[in-house]
């Protein structure tokens, strides 16, 4: 058991889903932005993995329609919006998770929502008041970090209060071959 929630975003491929599924994550996600999203392949990848609940990761700017219909093809009813998302395209069948620019300055979020917060800042440079605002942001909303760091974080990372973190998937070496050296470094360190 992890010491909290993983997201693990932009799976492409069979080898990140079972490796991410050993791990026993919360959450996989898909980017179906792309117009190369492939349904099929990604269907594939759901039914040969048990246990966490399947995201689509959307920028926020495609046809609603077209969002419908891969939902529906997929069976997914659980969204990750990008930080520019159009909130008129939300519908209450989802369940939604919206992600916020740690780097901006944060408007009132809603209460009922969770966040992913993001960084192009890596953890270990972030200043007082990036960690501030982040700590304010993790007291009064479920939140999921997404920024660059390393298992030396993880505990300084928890001490924040987040409620998860985002861990990514990348394209395979060859089929089937990928090291997972970083990603088991940080797995390891968030370990009961």
């Amino acid at each position: 058991m992890l010491k909290t929630k993983i997201i693990a975003a932009d799976l492409q491929n069979l080898t990140d889903a079972r490796y991410f599924a050993a791990w026993l994550v919360d959450y996989m996600s898909f980017n179906l932005s792309e117009e190369s999203a492939n349904l099929s392949k990604i269907k594939e990848m759901m039914d040969w993995v048990e246990g966490p609940i399947f995201s689509a990761q959307y920028t926020g700017s495609e046809d609603l329609q077209n969002i419908e219909a891969q939902l529906e093809a997929l069976s997914i009813n659980h969204l990750i919006l990008g930080p520019f998302a159009n909130e008129n395209i939300i519908n209450s069948d989802w369940q939604v998770t919206k992600t916020i620019l740690l780097d901006d300055d944060i408007r009132e979020l809603a209460f009922d929502r969770t966040y992913i917060a993001q960084s192009t800042v890596a953890f270990s440079e972030f200043s007082q008041k990036k960690l501030d605002t982040l700590k304010k942001l993790c007291n009064s909303h479920s939140i999921y970090l997404d920024c660059g760091f390393s298992s030396t974080d993880i505990h300084s990372i928890l001490n924040v209060g987040i409620t998860g973190l985002v861990l990514r998937g990348s394209e395979e070496e060859k089929v089937g071959v990928k090291s997972y050296e970083n990603l088991d470094e940080i797995l390891e360190a968030l370990e009961d």
